[in-house]
Order: structure tokens, then C-alpha cells, then sequence
């Protein structure tokens, strides 16, 4: 299993950048569509959306990073606490199940997207506890906690996945995956 959560320090064009250093020097942000500093995924720009764009060392790490990725583009990730009651009752058990390697992605964030307009649970963390590609079916669960308006910035909604330019990139070392 693979256990994840954060992006890169790039994202879209986005000149209200209000990241500050903490008392050890990393920066935190409280925006959301700004990725915390070492996370592996990216917001770049499209003319009529965001493509999410994560990676990691392989595509477990990957697809881990695009839950958060989403996530992030909701809600300011910092502003997430890890509450283990609600991560057990609305973050367990996400499964996606595809017929091949785009259906698969849509399929898994489609899932949680779905969970999160349903009970309004964030992930900042995603762990993938199963990967089978010779029947196209994941499972993974998040740590996170419901979005409070109050205490979470809202960013921009994500209303559905798409396929329009859906790209999995394999490596030797390295997966790259896009989504718009």
C-alpha cells in the first residue's frame, strides 16, 4: 500500500498566492488550488477547467496523489485536520471499477467526488489498499474531515471527471497522470 497526500510546489496561474512560512521555514498555504510544499501533483491550466496533474513512483503513488490533487482544488489542504471518526465513517472503502486504465482513473474519482457532495468528506491523505489490473478495480481510503465553510476556504467546485485529455504516463521510475 501506498500512503500519500499533498502535491508540488507549481500550480495554475494564481496571482493571490498567500502562502506564509511557518516557524521552521515550509511554507503553508491557505488557499485552496495551491499545492503545499513536496507535493507530488500540480494544477495547470486548460481554457475551460483545471487539468490535475499528479505523479509519483509508480501509479499506486500516483493515483493516491490525484484523490488529494482534486481534494486540494476544493478546499485549502492545510486548513484539513485528520479527524479518525470521520475518515473511518466517510473515508473508507472508496473502490473504483473500470474496464480499462482511463475508465479505472474516472471510475476512482468519480467515487470520491460523489462521496464528497454526498457527506462533504476531504481527503489530504489517500492510501491505496488494492490495485488489480487484470479486472481494472481499486480501493483506497483517505484521512481527512467533513469541509466546514467555517473553518475550510472553499476553492473551486468540481462538478465531474472527464476523459477530455485523460493521459497515464508509465515509466521505469516515474508515473505521471492527467486528468481534466
Amino acid at each position: 500500500t501506498s500512503t500519500l497526500g499533498g502535491s508540488n510546489t507549481s500550480s495554475a496561474s494564481n496571482s493571490s498566492n498567500t502562502c506564509a512560512k511557518n516557524s521552521v521555514g515550509i511554507a503553508t498555504c491557505v488557499e485552496p488550488g495551491i499545492p503545499p510544499a513536496g507535493s507530488q501533483f500540480e494544477y495547470l491550466d486548460h481554457p475551460a477547467d483545471v487539468i490535475l496533474h499528479s505523479w509519483g513512483i509508480n501509479l499506486i503513488e500516483a493515483l493516491s496523489n490525484l484523490v488529494v490533487c482534486m481534494f486540494g482544488y476544493m478546499t485549502s489542504l492545510d486548513s484539513l485536520s485528520i479527524n479518525k471518526t470521520q475518515s473511518s465513517d466517510h473515508g473508507a472503502n472508496m473502490t473504483g471499477q473500470g474496464h480499462d486504465m482511463h475508465s479505472l482513473v474516472y471510475s476512482l474519482l468519480d467515487e470520491w467526488l460523489f462521496n464528497f457532495h454526498d457527506t462533504g468528506f476531504s481527503a489530504k491523505e489517500v492510501e491505496v489498499s488494492e490495485f488489480r489490473r487484470d479486472v481494472w478495480r481499486i480501493a483506497s481510503s483517505g484521512k481527512g474531515e467533513i469541509m466546514d465553510i467555517k473553518r475550510h476556504p472553499q476553492g473551486t467546485e468540481v462538478k465531474a471527471i472527464t476523459y477530455n485529455g485523460m493521459k497515464v504516463v508509465e515509466n521505469n521510475n516515474r508515473c505521471d497522470v492527467y486528468v481534466v
